[in-house]
């Protein structure tokens, strides 16, 4: 049993309240939760920028996955920041430089972080192959690919997209209403959106936190959704929300 959740962009708060209405407990004497049925977290990825709390989150999910009760996939903030950790020249957009900043403070090293990050799959294959965990985008071929591997990276990190709007923003495209197959189900995040929307057995989870929406959480297999509204408006949205919809 599973609880998925959507893009939390250091959106610390909202993440906690949302984990004790899911019915997480707190370990005691640990910066970690674990769930009383055995459930387990599963996020989509993209841990950090954006909100204003990075470090206490990463360092939250870092001892939840160590705790066994918390699994991740990599999302394309989490790979920046590997690539930043690494010292690779990266632009400090995006909500990055609070996240670098935030992450000195906390005395959190680049090895760390990038020890962390090096370890996320680039996509989950669970409950025997009925649900798919990803980022941005899927492909049903994949199932059998290594989820570390190069072959998989960029579709799942980044999704497709057709050029950049006059924002210079990427115009991502809707790659779910394509699909022929509705089996497994596929659960991702990256694209913001209003509401959760299931489409062709696809599931969009991510439903803007950092940008004022909420932080929602996809029950498997019962798929309920439950959802904590944000607490303000951490970051203006850039892009639009959805797919061709309203900016």
């Amino acid at each position: 049993m599973y609880d998925i959740i959507g893009d939390i962009h250091s959106c610390h708060d909202e993440f906690i309240e949302l984990l004790i209405k899911l019915g997480y407990l707190w370990i005691p004497n640990r910066f970690s939760m674990f769930h009383p049925d055995k459930r387990k977290v599963v996020l989509v990825g993209d841990i950090t920028d954006r909100g204003w709390h990075p470090a206490s989150v990463f360092q939250f999910v870092e001892n939840m996955i160590e705790d066994g009760n918390l699994l991740m996939v990599k999302g394309n903030h989490d790979d920046k920041l590997q690539r930043y950790a690494k010292g690779n020249n990266v632009k400090l957009l995006h909500g990055l430089d609070l996240t670098v900043e935030r992450m000195e403070q906390a005395g959190i090293s680049n090895e760390r972080i990038f020890n962390f990050c090096n370890k996320l799959p680039h996509f989950l294959v669970l409950d025997g192959g009925k649900l798919i965990v990803v980022h941005a985008a899927w492909k049903d071929k994949y199932i059998d690919e290594d989820p570390f591997g190069k072959r998989v990276r960029s579709w799942c990190i980044f999704g497709p997209i057709a050029g950049q709007s006059a924002s210079g923003m990427p115009n991502r495209i809707d790659w779910a209403k394509d699909r022929i197959n509705k089996t497994p189900i596929v659960v991702h995040g990256h694209q913001p959106i209003r509401e959760v929307r299931c489409i062709n057995g696809v599931w969009n989870i991510d439903t803007g936190c950092a940008f004022g929406g909420a932080l929602t959480a996809l029950g498997y297999p019962e798929m309920d959704i439950i959802s904590i509204n944000a607490k303000q408006v951490y970051c203006q949205r850039e892009g639009r929300w959805g797919y061709g919809e309203e900016t």
